[in-house]
């Protein structure tokens, strides 16, 4: 199970864009909460500690929205994150309040273990999708996903189909899509090579 992550702040009413850059000149980051048939709710959410959080545990997972005024926490997920254009500070979040008793979607981080043992072998990891997407309760979503690949040899792949998660967690991600697939270092040096003439072929042609 994932433990939902803190993020702290208050309520906010909906205003101009000047009480947004207000808002953001104090550190604070204006957000949104909707769902649960409730109407939207309008938050600012701390900057620093958000940014901390996200920077260890990413976007994915539940947050725990602890507001000032609000007698108990919000529970929900991340459905999008705006960015400045320019130097991609976090401009705006939605969060989607969640139930522990419904079903949610939620994207889950796929960490890949045994590299090392590729490495013995000369050769190369390929990675491929870094996300799985699952269905379950809030208590069961998982914090990530392992991928082992130090069973695999060259020509070799992992696809979402091998995964394994837990009984009560479905995979809703394209059981096909690749997630890792091993490589010989004269493959992948190869796919490179082809790669860059294509590039340098599609430039050609553009002048």
């Amino acid at each position: 199970m994932a433990l939902a992550q803190t993020l702290k702040g208050v309520k906010r009413e909906l205003k101009g864009k000047g009480h947004l850059h207000e808002l953001r000149r104090g550190q604070m980051i204006p957000s949104i909460v909707y769902g649960q048939g409730r109407e939207p709710l309008p938050i600012a959410l701390e900057g620093r500690n958000l940014n901390r959080i996200f920077s260890h545990h990413g976007y994915s997972g539940l947050f725990s929205l602890e507001l000032e005024g609000e007698p108990r926490p919000i529970l929900a997920l991340v459905r999008e994150v705006q960015r400045h254009p320019v130097n991609r500070e976090i401009n705006h979040l939605d969060f989607l309040e969640v139930s522990m008793t419904e079903k949610i979607t939620s994207n889950v981080p796929i960490h890949i273990i045994g590299e090392e043992e590729i490495t013995k072998q000369g050769a190369i990891l390929q990675s491929g999708a870094k996300e799985l997407e699952v269905a379950c309760l809030p208590a069961d979503l998982p914090e990530s996903v392992i991928c082992d690949v130090s069973q695999l040899q060259i020509g070799e792949k992992i696809t979402v189909a091998d995964l394994a998660v837990e009984a009560n967690v479905e995979k809703i991600s394209d059981p096909d899509t690749v997630v890792a697939v091993i490589l010989g270092a004269s493959k992948a040096t190869d796919d490179e090579t082809t790669e860059e003439e294509e590039a340098t072929g599609e430039s050609e042609a553009a002048e």
